[in-house]
């Protein structure tokens, strides 16, 4: 478990920051939304069961609803994270297959140096590889997809 949410750091840290890539992956999306709420569920957790105090009963102090809350909030950048770890280890379907050999291969000829060549790559492989286009060409490369 522990594993699958490094990996689903390390994707989310890797995929570029391209508007254009929704098009093709809902991982942009996700990546957003992870990221989104990572920042504000501390504070809605915290909220959650500060509300209790302001609007519940003095005789019950805190009830289990606001507690199942608060760490429901706090779930979900894992639930983000756990998702994006299962899909940056899993196989690229057919359809982008083609896309990252073209990608990859652009790149060995523009930057002269091997690339390491995947059997089956998985997201991961392809997220690596849209972020060193990043790196190697900027916003241009996105901009002729």
């Amino acid at each position: 478990m522990f594993s699958i949410l490094q990996a689903g750091q390390h994707y989310l840290n890797t995929f570029p920051n391209q508007k254009k890539l929704n098009l093709f992956l809902p991982d942009y999306r996700l990546v957003r939304l992870v990221k989104f709420s990572s920042r504000i569920m501390p504070a809605f957790a915290c909220f959650a069961i500060v509300w209790q105090f302001g609007f519940a009963d003095p005789e019950q102090s805190i009830t289990a609803n606001s507690i199942i809350t608060a760490l429901f909030a706090l779930s979900i950048p894992f639930q983000g994270l756990f998702w994006l770890g299962k899909r940056a280890k899993s196989p690229l379907p057919l359809s982008l297959l083609e896309w990252y050999e073209t990608l990859r291969q652009k790149l060995i000829h523009e930057q002269h140096k091997k690339i390491a060549d995947q059997a089956v790559p998985s997201y991961q492989d392809f997220a690596n590889l849209l972020q060193l286009a990043e790196k190697t060409w900027g916003d241009a490369y996105f901009d002729e997809l």
